[in-house]
């Protein structure tokens, strides 16, 4: 069967019809063979977002910006329309983000994925967040950058303010003078560092002794732990109260000593006794007839007169 030259030039246009439909729809972001769904959102500013720009999520490209425009009755809005493969069901509470996506600030979209439980249907308008320009987010490190460019001006204005030729030169000199006094006393030098060589030598040498003496010290520390050092506090310091009572005692006059320091009568009394006590005493080494009576034919006499 022969078939017609008008038939073939009509397939001909179909398939070319075909071909620039399709292709037009893809530059537009659209894909005729495959299936997805359609998510919108609403943004006061896109920064220069384009159609076929590309959707992801966590990296992966899930789709494309298939239709951008102003939103009906407000021109204020402008309402972006996302194209994501069916297959891939979205979190109700998902975020659309539009981001710059390099330094020449091409825009795409982020698809922050929510944890709701609910998936999104297709034609639904989700939340929308615009994360700005990347250079907006660089413009704080540049005048940072800036200024830290005008603090190392002045830091090397100053150095070279310094540093001028004297100062320069009183450096070379003592440097200078530093070498020449190295030089001169390289011998004072060289038996100061013997000299400590020989200090640290004898430290090493007395390491024994030294680990001896901290034993010791730590072996009369666990004789202190061990000894009742509270019950003997506790005992001096109850000495002392007592010794504190008897002297307040004593001042108060209470007790023999107390009227002994504090009476003056009981001293004068004493005294006086001790005085006359002292004159009997050298009255009877004077005069002892007077207190003894001696004869030594007293009871003979007495026995003639009976």
């Amino acid at each position: 069967m022969k078939i017609p030259k008008e038939a073939k030039i009509g397939l001909i246009i179909t398939l070319v019809l075909v071909v620039f439909i399709w292709g037009l729809n893809f530059l537009k972001g659209r894909n005729l063979f495959t299936t997805s769904n359609q998510y919108y959102a609403v943004f006061n500013t896109i920064g220069g977002l384009e159609k076929s720009a590309k959707v992801g999520a966590n990296g992966y490209t899930l789709g494309v910006v298939s239709d951008i425009a102003f939103s009906p009755g407000n021109y204020n809005l402008i309402l972006v329309e996302i194209s994501v493969d069916r297959k891939f069901k979205l979190p109700k509470n998902t975020v659309i983000e539009v981001y710059s996506s390099d330094f020449m600030g091409s825009k795409a979209v982020n698809l922050v994925l929510g944890n709701s439980t609910e998936f999104a249907q297709d034609h639904d308008t989700l939340t929308s967040r615009y994360e700005g320009d990347m250079m907006n987010k660089i413009a704080p490190l540049k005048d940072k950058a800036e200024n830290l460019i005008v603090s190392i001006d002045s830091v090397m204005a100053i150095v070279r303010n310094t540093f001028n030729a004297e100062t320069q030169r009183n450096v070379q000199h003592s440097v200078a003078a530093m070498n020449d006094l190295i030089v001169s006393q390289k011998n004072k030098i060289a038996l100061i560092l013997n000299h400590l060589e020989s200090i640290s030598n004898n430290f090493a040498n007395s390491n024994k002794a030294v680990t001896n003496i901290v034993n010791n010290l730590s072996t009369v520390s666990d004789s202190l732990a061990k000894t009742d050092l509270k019950k003997v506090i506790d005992q001096t310091n109850f000495a002392l109260a007592q010794s504190n009572e008897i002297l307040v005692k004593i001042n108060k006059g209470k007790g023999t000593i107390g009227q002994l320091v504090n009476n003056d009568s009981l001293y004068t009394a004493l005294e006086h006794t001790i005085n006359s006590l002292d004159k009997l005493l050298i009255d009877l080494n004077k005069n002892p007839k007077r207190y003894v009576h001696f004869s030594v034919f007293g009871k003979k006499e007495a026995a003639a007169k009976n």
